[in-house]
């Protein structure tokens, strides 16, 4: 699997797994910002190394990560990310363990996104004008059918990547940006 393809998650244990907050750091560190050792990656967490080595064997232990054995050097053992992301069906096989599982990890990847707006929105001041007036928060609806949702989705998605390959050279003045977007139907109003 080469680095700009996302892995389809399939397995609830595996969403569960998946569904803590230090592991989705660790995966997110390591699929955006490249390869890295267990020293590193606990500098950048706060973890300890010993909590951060646990919770890459579990990211192992799924096939989300893999020692990266050409960049090693002496007792140093990097890490990287087989993948680009991960995916997964908010239904899967259709068992309630699937169900709640997949409804764990988007409350961790939520979570994650709603905290990071919210350091944008208390740090606001601290950004330049030209930062300032890129960021972007908007909301809109419409009325689309299931296969109309996806369309959009898709083409959200293929846009993000043109920005987002980790292969796309890095410009001057850049700096990691987050985006989150979410496309769910409205309850009917009752009213």
């Amino acid at each position: 699997m080469t680095a700009r393809q996302s892995k389809q998650i399939t397995d609830p244990q595996a969403l569960r797994a998946l569904a803590h907050p230090i592991r989705l750091k660790l995966l997110e560190l390591l699929t955006v910002d490249g390869p890295a050792t267990g020293r590193r990656l606990a500098d950048l967490t706060g973890e300890s190394t010993a909590s951060v080595s646990y919770h890459v064997s579990q990211l192992v232990r799924w096939g989300l990560v893999e020692p990266a054995l050409d960049l090693a050097r002496g007792r140093e053992r990097p890490w990287q990310a087989t993948s680009r992301g991960i995916t997964w069906s908010a239904t899967g096989d259709g068992s309630p363990e699937f169900a709640a599982a997949s409804r764990a990890l988007r409350e961790q990847f939520i979570a994650r996104r709603l905290a990071a707006l919210d350091e944008f929105q208390r740090r606001e001041d601290e950004f330049d004008t030209a930062w300032r007036e890129a960021a972007w928060i908007g909301e809109d609806l419409g009325h689309l059918d299931p296969a109309e949702l996806t369309e959009a989705t898709q083409r959200i998605k293929a846009v993000l990547a043109e920005y987002t390959d980790t292969a796309r050279p890095r410009r001057e003045g850049a700096r990691k940006v987050a985006f989150f977007a979410y496309a769910v139907p409205v309850p009917d109003d009752p009213s």
